[in-house]
């Protein structure tokens, strides 16, 4: 822990210029001060707290979110997050009872003044965030902290001997780990967690979205979607898009919204008939692509898509998360890196519900087969839905739990 906070401590300078990098980068005071610990006003106090790294992680709690306060409807949520994109994602679910900070860097003076002002009742950590400052603050000021959904990469199990022993340190102050395999379960396990404080439960991103919030936009045209995409991914995509000489539309979600103006310097050098969300630019019959470059509108686009072809896998990024529009009944093609979607990809490929590619000319194949094949699209669709059935337990799993450990009536 020593180390840690030596090193933590030297950083301190490249910290405090990334953070104000990023602050007048999104145009956020809000972000600079409650990454320092401060300006939290409007946030309620004794609240349930919930740490959210970024857009993915908050998308998989939304679903346990509204669960809980279905049960709960006078509890007050804290959500997290590191990133601004994971806000805006919050924010434009705008629901009272829901309220979102910033994660204070883990120093120890800007995660105890975030702990001091809020209050917290307990505090949740989905997946794999493990501070070790966030975590000896909460332990000190006797707030509970939990990991739900909890995963362990090998990355992580393999790292340096010092990291290893901090990060068994921390487990050793968490309350309980909720894991989402057994193979986590035991990865935390060896990592130095008490065996009788890991619980295996299942994955929440295997649950379905809320399906109430959908909106599907309003379209004349039957399209693609490429959702997630990275840096030179629009590029493959569009030219191997080209290649097909399709009449649906070609929707490109990127993973980063801010990344609009690359994107179009890129795509313009292959065609003009771009229309782009963000400007409210119209969609007429001669356009090729839409960019959908805002954020939080992904699944509107998912529920109409012909197919989906999913980003962050046509490059060494890991991949994401292909059960999001899986949910939606959609066929889901991918490239060859999914390390950070391995079982959700392995779920999906065991039951012939997902196609994986070894290249972007190989994406083009299948493309024009399932597009061109009405039955065989079909086929896969319905491998898609018996694969997705029977998840929705999961978040009453988690919402059974934790319903129970916040509820009025165990204050009483």
């Amino acid at each position: 822990m020593f180390l840690y906070r030596l090193l933590n401590f030297l950083l301190i300078p490249l910290t405090l210029t990334y953070v104000c990098w990023k602050a007048v980068r999104h145009r956020q005071l809000r972000y600079l001060k409650q990454r320092l610990g401060i300006g939290l006003g409007g946030i309620p106090k004794n609240a349930v707290w919930m740490h959210c790294a970024s857009v993915g992680e908050v998308n998989t709690a939304l679903p346990l979110l509204y669960e809980l306060h279905r049960r709960l409807p006078q509890q007050h949520f804290i959500i997290t997050t590191n990133t601004p994109t994971g806000a805006e994602i919050v924010l434009k679910q705008q629901k009272p009872y829901l309220h979102h900070a910033y994660l204070p860097f883990d120093w120890m003076l800007s995660v105890t003044l975030f702990v001091s002002t809020l209050k917290p009742r307990v505090l949740y950590v989905l997946e794999t965030e493990l501070w070790p400052n966030l975590f000896c603050v909460c332990h000190s000021r006797k707030v509970p902290v939990a990991i739900i959904n909890g995963r362990l990469s090998p990355k992580t199990t393999a790292t340096y001997q010092w990291v290893r022993k901090v990060l068994g340190h921390l487990l050793l102050l968490t309350d309980h780990i909720y894991t989402r395999s057994e193979d986590d379960q035991a990865a935390f396990i060896k990592l130095g967690a008490n065996r009788h404080r890991v619980s295996l439960i299942g994955n929440l991103k295997y649950s379905p979205p809320s399906f109430h919030a959908i909106k599907q936009p309003e379209m004349t045209r039957d399209y693609v979607v490429a959702a997630s995409t990275h840096e030179d991914e629009e590029l493959q995509i569009i030219t191997c898009w080209q290649k097909l000489n399709r009449s649906e539309l070609l929707v490109i979600a990127p993973r980063h919204p801010e990344r609009r103006d690359d994107i179009l310097k890129q795509l313009h050098s292959l065609t003009d008939s771009i229309s782009v969300r963000s400007r409210n630019d119209e969609i007429t019959e001669s356009t090729k692509v839409y960019l959908l470059d805002t954020v939080g509108e992904l699944n509107n686009w998912f529920a109409g898509a012909r197919l989906v072809i999913m980003g962050g896998s046509f490059i060494p990024h890991g991949g994401h998360n292909l059960l999001e529009p899986a949910h939606f009944g959609k066929a889901v093609i991918f490239g060859p890196s999914m390390e950070n979607f391995y079982e959700e990809a392995r779920l999906m490929l065991q039951k012939h519900a997902a196609v994986k590619v070894s290249s972007i000319d190989k994406l083009c194949e299948q493309l024009q087969h399932f597009l061109g094949n009405p039955e065989a699209l079909a086929s896969l669709e319905n491998n898609v839905h018996e694969a997705t059935a029977g998840f929705s337990h999961i978040v009453d799993d988690y919402a059974d739990i934790i319903s129970a450990q916040v509820s009025p009536e165990k204050n009483d």
